[in-house]
């Protein structure tokens, strides 16, 4: 397992900010929350190959992928189609510790339809804000995860996360947290 490194600066000192996560993008994971369009069925192949590719540094595989975005038609780039090639260029960058571009693609695609609500986008969002140290953000994000998708979203992932919400959160009133199973959330999917 990787550790992500980070400065918080304070006044005389530094701490190191860190979070246990592979240092591979979780291509399961991705297919686990978000849907493979149809429409691109025949292009899921080469978008994994290029995400988890040992071959290429962080910047080829985003620009391999951004291609694969360009070239889809206007109406695909504004749909699930196009979603789902943004969030494996966000999950490059969120495992090579590309911070800023991991921000500005998870974000861009929570713009999509029907995406908001999504528990792995929201996951990824708050491990974010956890890094550059955003604790309210960091809530509200890692909650939503949890509230959506139940325990099972911080599977391999740090556990002081899941700990970090689950302090800041009421327990659900007809189960513990680890019955919990989470809300609805399909349509995100």
């Amino acid at each position: 397992m990787g550790l992500f490194n980070f400065l918080k600066k304070s006044d005389k000192k530094q701490e190191t900010v860190q979070l246990q996560s592979k240092k591979e993008a979780n291509i399961s994971k991705i297919k686990q929350y978000i849907n493979i369009p149809e429409s691109i069925a025949d292009k899921v192949a080469d978008i994994d190959q290029i995400t988890t590719s040992k071959d290429l540094d962080v910047e080829s595989r985003v620009n391999e992928l951004m291609k694969i975005y360009e070239s889809l038609t206007d109406d695909q780039k504004r749909t699930k189609e196009g979603r789902y090639v943004i969030v494996h260029i966000a999950e490059v960058c969120f495992s090579e510790r590309w911070i800023e571009d991991a921000f500005d693609n998870f974000n861009f695609a929570m713009q999509f339809k029907d995406t908001v609500g999504n528990p792995f986008l929201h996951l990824r969002l708050g491990q974010l804000n956890y890094l550059v140290q955003n604790k309210d953000k960091m809530h509200d994000e890692l909650s939503r995860a949890l509230i959506m998708a139940g325990e099972a979203i911080f599977k391999d992932e740090d556990p002081k996360l899941i700990e970090m919400v689950k302090s800041v959160l009421k327990e659900p009133e007809n189960c513990s947290w680890a019955a919990y199973e989470g809300q609805d959330w399909a349509v995100t999917k």
